[in-house]
């Protein structure tokens, strides 16, 4: 039972120190910090290592025992373990839930990046639905269809 206090304890630290770097890489990303980001990435890397054996001690211990992580695990540990266990695994679940909200939330972010910077990019090679028409590659074209120069729109 110990063991499962220590692991779930320190999976708790763990998860909550990986969100906190989630929440800088978050700020990191509204403001387009780059050296920012390599920073964080370069510190995210341990705890992940460290998030995936704690994952792979958490299986281990439910193949021993015969249930399935997740809500068996939940289970067995309400009728077979302390209090004070069940609460540990609780305050780790809690945990890892804020973490996964972060992750989320930065994953969306960046990909709401990623499309706005596509559009930009298709607007500056006239690939863009609101550019088309407007001017060919030399610059000639406009809406109308009779050709214009560039310096003239």
């Amino acid at each position: 039972m110990e063991h499962l206090n220590t692991l779930f304890s320190t999976a708790k630290v763990d998860a909550e120190s990986f969100t906190a770097l989630l929440d800088q890489e978050h700020k990191a990303l509204v403001d387009r910090d780059m050296p920012a980001l390599e920073l964080l990435l370069a510190e995210k890397a341990p705890l992940v290592t460290s998030l995936a054996q704690h994952d792979r001690a958490i299986i281990t211990y439910c193949q021993q025992v015969g249930i399935q992580p997740g809500e068996s695990l939940e289970h067995h540990l309400a009728t077979t373990q302390t209090a004070e266990l069940l609460n540990t695994y609780h305050a780790f679940k809690d945990a890892l839930q804020r973490c996964k909200t972060a992750n989320e939330r930065n994953a969306r972010l960046i990909r709401h990046s990623q499309q706005a910077t596509g559009q930009l990019l298709d607007l500056l090679r006239n690939q863009g639905e609101s550019s088309q028409n407007i001017y060919d590659s030399q610059g000639l074209s406009s809406r109308s269809g009779t050709p214009r120069n560039l310096t003239k729109v």
